[in-house]
């Protein structure tokens, strides 16, 4: 999964950016990092298997230069940018910056930022209608681009339209930013952050104090504890946003469990098997026989894959099977 950082100047966004992925520096254009989902269930795997490797999950993170100022259009540079993660993660400013003549308006900076969305996916779109009115083009994905322009044109964004899966394969080539998922960070001043009530904003939407969880971020793991605790804070705001951002994008973690790697995988809700596979390797997926699944808790009941068999908690599963959080699977395959 990859999340994109961004947010108008003075926001904050690279310090939530260093928060968010502890190690990485920004500079430049574009910073990357990255971070490691924590997962329980693998841990209890590498237990039992002692794999060579033990591999979670992650998210990388890009750290997008900043716009132009609230309310202005996005540089080209930006756009571009934006279109090549997964996840767009806006990060509003809920602070006083000396360096800013303007106070700190979330309410505000949000709405024009979905409004630069909107706008940057109409001028696409707009041109794309008037190729295909020249071609008098005709077809589903006509209807389509049609049906995503009226919505613009309301001001809503994409991602509040029903467009089902095989409608956004045709739009994939124009990669649209308000079809994406939408991460609103809300990066609230130290002092502020015990009634704030931007803590309580709700779904989509996460609050985080920037320089307080960058410095979180430095220290050893065995410090953070105790300060998050003294700072009346349960985990660091990466936890959350990693929760946040699976929420969003639909996916849960199916595990994969041997003496070379245990893993997690991060799929799709709903995924059949056959599709899950694919996530492993697409000769997996294009040979796919069966999936022999069980549940990390009957394996740490039962102590060996072969006990599990014995005692009928290892099932096989069709190509159909609905794979669910937490299973761990064994994929047979012929290619």
């Amino acid at each position: 999964m990859r999340v994109g950082i961004c947010g108008f100047p003075g926001s904050g966004k690279s310090t939530v950016f260093a928060a968010l992925s502890p190690g990485a520096r920004a500079g430049g254009d574009v910073s990357f990092g990255n971070i490691k989902v924590p997962d329980t269930r693998v841990d209890r795997l590498a237990a039992i298997f002692h794999p060579k490797k033990t591999t979670y999950a992650e998210i990388n993170f890009v750290d997008v230069a900043g716009g132009g100022r609230a309310g202005g259009a996005f540089p080209p540079d930006v756009v571009q940018a934006m279109r090549n993660v997964d996840v767009i993660a806006h990060v509003v400013r809920a602070f006083d910056n000396p360096a800013l003549d303007r106070a700190p308006d979330p309410a505000r900076d949000v709405t024009a930022f979905e409004e630069e969305l909107v706008l940057t996916d109409h001028g696409v779109l707009e041109k794309v209608a008037s190729r295909w009115r020249k071609e008098v083009k005709k077809g589903p994905e006509v209807d389509l681009v049609a049906r995503c322009l009226a919505c613009l044109e309301d001001g809503r964004a994409l991602r509040t339209l029903e467009i089902g899966e095989e409608d956004r394969k045709h739009l994939t080539a124009v990669q649209l930013l308000s079809l994406r998922p939408l991460v609103t960070l809300y990066n609230i001043a130290e002092d502020a952050w015990a009634d704030s009530p931007l803590r309580q904003a709700g779904a989509g939407a996460f609050a985080l104090c920037g320089p307080l969880e960058a410095e979180i971020a430095q220290m050893p793991p065995e410090e953070q504890g105790e300060f998050l605790q003294g700072m009346g804070l349960g985990e660091p705001a990466r936890n959350g946003f990693i929760r946040t951002a699976y929420t969003l994008l639909d996916l849960i973690a199916m595990l994969t469990a041997g003496e070379d790697e245990c893993r997690a995988w991060p799929v799709r809700r709903g995924s059949n098997a056959r599709k899950a596979a694919g996530r492993i390797h697409s000769d997996i997926e294009r040979g796919f026989i069966r999936a022999e699944v069980y549940t990390v808790e009957d394996l740490e009941k039962h102590g060996t894959e072969s006990a599990l068999k014995t005692a009928g908690k290892l099932r096989v599963e069709g190509k159909e099977y609905v794979v669910q959080d937490g299973d761990v699977c064994h994929f047979r395959f012929n290619v």
